[in-house]
C-alpha cells in the first residue's frame, strides 16, 4: 500500500480536501464528481430512509428530491445548539452529525484511491470552536491516527504553509492575500524580517467586511471593482509585495478589471479557491515549514514563547527544558512532563521568547505534600492553554511506588500574560 497525505479545510458552509501522493510533486484537490471545476463540498447531509444511509456534500442533490428522508443543513454553524436531529430512529447531536459528515467525506475519497492508505491528516479551521475541536479529535481516534499524524491549524497558518512551498521568487518581498467570502472581505499580509540568523515571519490580518461586504457582489460589481481598486492602491504602497493571492467564493474573473490592473503592477497575482486545503496538505506531508529552518511565524492567536523548566544537569548548571513549544496556535500549545523533587516544594516555571531567548520566571509552591526524602516525590506537570492569553499549569502528585503512595492531590496554577 502507498502512503497518502490529506489536507482538509473546514469552513462553516463547505469543506475542501487535498491529497498528496508519493508519486506526485504537488498536492491535488478533490473536485466534485459531477463538476470538475468545483472543489467545495457543501456542509449538508441527507438521511435516505429506504437505504438507512447518510449522504453528504454534493451527493445530497442527487437524492434529496427523489425520496423520503431527513435533510440537515449548516452542520458546522449549528454545532453549539443543544438540538438533536432524529434520523433512522436515532437522535443525533450536531457534534455527532459533523463527525459523521467528515468521516463519510474521507472514506468516500479513500474508496476512490484503494491502493493508498492514509498516513497523515491536517485540518485547517476557518475559526476555532471548542466543540469542532473536540469532534476533530474524535475523528483522529476513529481514523486510527496519532498526535504525530494529525494536526489542527488556523487559516493563517495554512496560508503561510502554502506560500512557503511555492517558488521562492514569489516571496522575495511581502506576500498579500485578499479573501472574499460570505462575511465580506479580509486582507492578509506576510512580512519577513531578520533578527540575527533567524527569519521572522509576521502574518497580519485586517477585517474589511464593512468596506467590502459580500452583498456588493450582487448589487453593483462595478462599484465593487472600483472600491477594491482604491483599497489595493493603498495596500500595495504600504510595502514591497511580490505576490498577491485572491481567494474565496466572491472572487471571479467576471468583475475584477480595474482592481486587477492595480494588483498586477509589478507583481504576480493568482486566483484560487484551495489555498487553505493545499497549505494543510503541505503540512501533512512535510510538517511545519518553520521546523528546523531557524524561522518563527507570528500570527494572531499564536504563542511566541516556549513554556518549560530550568533543570540542573550533573555539573550543577541549569538548562531550559521545554514542556510546550511555542510558535503555533494556542490550542496546540500543550505538553506534559514527569519530574522528581529534591528537598523543595518549589517549581520554577520559565517562559522563554522563541527569538530573543529572554525569559520570565514564575515560582510555584506546592503545599500539603507529605515529607519525603529527596527524589522520591514524583510529579506530573502539564501545560494547558484555554485562550491566547490564558492557561494553567496542572501538577499531580504521583507518589513513589509502594514506598510513598500518591496522595492523589492535584494543584492548578492559573497563568495570564499581557502579550
Amino acid at each position: 500500500m502507498k502512503q497518502i497525505y490529506l489536507g482538509l479545510d473546514l469552513c462553516r458552509k463547505n469543506i475542501q480536501i487535498s491529497y498528496y501522493r508519493e508519486d506526485k510533486q504537488e498536492p491535488e484537490s478533490v473536485c466534485q464528481q459531477n463538476n470538475t471545476e468545483t472543489y467545495q463540498f457543501p456542509n449538508v447531509m441527507f438521511f435516505l430512509e429506504e437505504e438507512n444511509k447518510w449522504y453528504v456534500g454534493n451527493q445530497v442533490s442527487q437524492v434529496r428530491f427523489q425520496t423520503k428522508g431527513v435533510m440537515v443543513e449548516d452542520v458546522v454553524g449549528n454545532i453549539d445548539l443543544d438540538e438533536h436531529i432524529k434520523a433512522g430512529g436515532i437522535d443525533y447531536s450536531y457534534e455527532e452529525l459533523l463527525l459523521t459528515l467528515l468521516k463519510l467525506h474521507i472514506e468516500a475519497f479513500l474508496e476512490r484511491s484503494e491502493e493508498y492508505i492514509l498516513n497523515r491528516l491536517t485540518v485547517a479551521l476557518e475559526q476555532y470552536n471548542a466543540k469542532v475541536y473536540k469532534v476533530l479529535n474524535q475523528l483522529k481516534t476513529q481514523l486510527g491516527l496519532s498526535d504525530e499524524t494529525f494536526y489542527i491549524m488556523s487559516h493563517e497558518n495554512a496560508f503561510f504553509q502554502y506560500v512557503m512551498h511555492q517558488d521562492e521568487r514569489l516571496r522575495n518581498n511581502s506576500v498579500a492575500m485578499f479573501e472574499y467570502g460570505a462575511e465580506g472581505m479580509e486582507y492578509y499580509r506576510i512580512d519577513k524580517k531578520f533578527q540575527g540568523n533567524t527569519k521572522l515571519y509576521y502574518l497580519l490580518r485586517q477585517d474589511m467586511k464593512n468596506d467590502l461586504p459580500y452583498t456588493m457582489l450582487f448589487q453593483d460589481i462595478e462599484a465593487l471593482d472600483h472600491r477594491l481598486a482604491e483599497i489595493a492602491k493603498v495596500k500595495m504602497r504600504e510595502t514591497y509585495i511580490s505576490t498577491v493571492y485572491l481567494t474565496g467564493p466572491g472572487f471571479n474573473d467576471k468583475w475584477i478589471e480595474e482592481s486587477a490592473k492595480i494588483l498586477c503592477e509589478g507583481r504576480r497575482v493568482f486566483m484560487g479557491q484551495n489555498i487553505y486545503t493545499k497549505g494543510a496538505c503541505y503540512y501533512a506531508r512535510f510538517g511545519a515549514y518553520e521546523a528546523d529552518r531557524d524561522c518563527v511565524l507570528y500570527t494572531e492567536g499564536s504563542i511566541p514563547f516556549d513554556i518549560g523548566l530550568y533543570i540542573g544537569d550533573t555539573e550543577g548548571r541549569k538548562k531550559f527544558y521545554p514542556i510546550a513549544i511555542g510558535g503555533k496556535e494556542w490550542y496546540n500549545m500543550k505538553g506534559k512532563v514527569t519530574l522528581f523533587l529534591d528537598d523543595t516544594n518549589r517549581i520554577e516555571m520559565v517562559y522563554r521568547d522563541k527569538v530573543t531567548k529572554e525569559t520570565q520566571k514564575e515560582i510555584i509552591e506546592i503545599h500539603g505534600l507529605p515529607k519525603r526524602p529527596p527524589k522520591t516525590t514524583k510529579l506530573s506537570l502539564e501545560v494547558e492553554l484555554s485562550g491566547e492569553k490564558t492557561g494553567a499549569i496542572v501538577i499531580k502528585d504521583l507518589g513513589f511506588g509502594k514506598i510513598y503512595p500518591t496522595t492523589n492531590k492535584i494543584y492548578r496554577k492559573e497563568i495570564v500574560w499581557d502579550a
